[in-house]
């Protein structure tokens, strides 16, 4: 922890030094966009394509977006490889010459705009709620240095605006953040806007599979980055649940790379390197446990289960919000038999459900994307 420390202050000096170099330029009317994760910033990026905006985009992505450059060729792109000093030059740089950045993650980066007013960055987060604790709330905070919690904050600071799609959103970034009300943008969440129009197109490779499908989507354990936990085995879809299910199972980001996760099984496949759009409106049952995942899936009004095998320990070293077990829309089950008496009995709460995708998605209304050009529109 403490080398992983002295690492971050030394890249936080680094982006001072290149920010104090570049201190001259003055912004245009650009807005960049600096992603780590796809579904924000595709919403946000059609949007644009399908009206003229008076501001070019400008796009900063990691190897996890990569794809968003392939897709969206017409705008300019550019990799961030954030252990490139390069990178770093042309990432300050872009970013000191846009009045607007546009955010989705935890990135050291924005901290060069605490002392830059003339640039606003909007945080549009990569989840339109959470069952987890993070920023200032995290639990693993009570083994950092005093150092690294200003480090955090700092990159907090540097939020001049967050979206949001829900008051329970709201009152979560205010303690994890640190922000005020007057910052919280009640334009929702884009990337939920594609659940709510009328041409939901399943992807074709789904569409072969004749039978009903759960999809795993669980979140990372930071204890435990190199394997997972099935919810299921393949004894139990083919004899107890007679072989009408498959279990599709999409990996976290964060340990996607990390677990060598293969099956040959007709009933248990690996379907990580698909879109999670794709993979929810194709997924008759969701199982999740303490992931964002189903503040998304709740808008299809599709039944949920929550996996929780390891609730004492998670919510031990990592965190869960006040009052999960009563917050989630679904059972908790402890082991896989619970799990298999729920689907057997079929027993889902749906108007439960409906009443926590109205809550968390209040502001979220399919256009949320619109909301929040417009927004930067009258900004610049």
């Amino acid at each position: 922890m403490k080398i992983r420390s002295l690492l971050a202050n030394c890249y936080l000096y680094l982006l001072s030094a290149i920010a104090f170099f570049l201190q001259w330029v003055k912004p245009r009317n650009n807005v960049t966009l600096l992603i780590s994760f796809e579904a924000n910033a595709k919403a946000i990026l059609e949007e644009y394509e399908r009206k003229q905006y008076p501001f070019t985009l400008n796009i900063l992505y990691t190897q996890q977006a990569s794809s968003i450059a392939e897709r969206f060729s017409q705008i300019q792109t550019y990799s961030l490889k954030e252990k490139s000093p390069f990178h770093l030059f042309r990432a300050v740089y872009l970013m000191f010459s846009s009045k607007v950045v546009l955010t989705d993650n935890y990135f050291l980066l924005t901290s060069v705009l605490n002392k830059r007013p003339q640039t606003k960055c909007i945080q549009v987060w990569h989840a339109n709620g959470s069952l987890k604790k993070f920023g200032l709330e995290d639990i693993t905070n009570l083994q950092r240095t005093q150092t690294d919690l200003e480090r955090f904050k700092k990159v907090y600071k540097s939020f001049d605006y967050i979206t949001v799609g829900s008051e329970e959103m709201a009152d979560i970034f205010k303690k994890s953040f640190g922000v005020k009300d007057h910052q919280l943008l009640r334009t929702g969440v884009p990337l939920t806007d594609p659940y709510y129009t009328d041409s939901k197109k399943k992807n074709a490779d789904f569409q072969k599979n004749k039978k009903k499908i759960i999809l795993y989507a669980p979140t990372f354990r930071d204890y435990d980055m190199n394997a997972i936990q099935l919810p299921l085995t393949e004894e139990q879809l083919i004899h107890q649940l007679n072989g009408e299910y498959v279990l599709y199972v999409k990996l976290h980001p964060a340990v996607q790379n990390n677990i060598a996760f293969t099956s040959s099984s007709h009933y248990i496949k690996n379907v990580s390197d698909y879109s999670l759009y794709d993979l929810l409106i194709t997924a008759d049952i969701l199982i999740t446990d303490y992931s964002s995942v189903p503040f998304e899936y709740s808008i299809l009004n599709k039944p949920i289960l929550f996996y929780t095998y390891d609730f004492k320990k998670y919510n031990e070293e990592r965190g869960l919000i006040d009052n999960y077990l009563s917050v989630i829309p679904g059972r908790a089950c402890y082991d896989s038999q619970s799990l298999l008496n729920e689907i057997l009995r079929a027993s889902f709460n749906i108007p439960a459900i409906k009443d926590f995708s109205a809550k968390w998605n209040m502001y979220s209304r399919g256009n949320s994307s619109k909301n929040l050009l417009q927004f930067i529109k009258d900004q610049i």
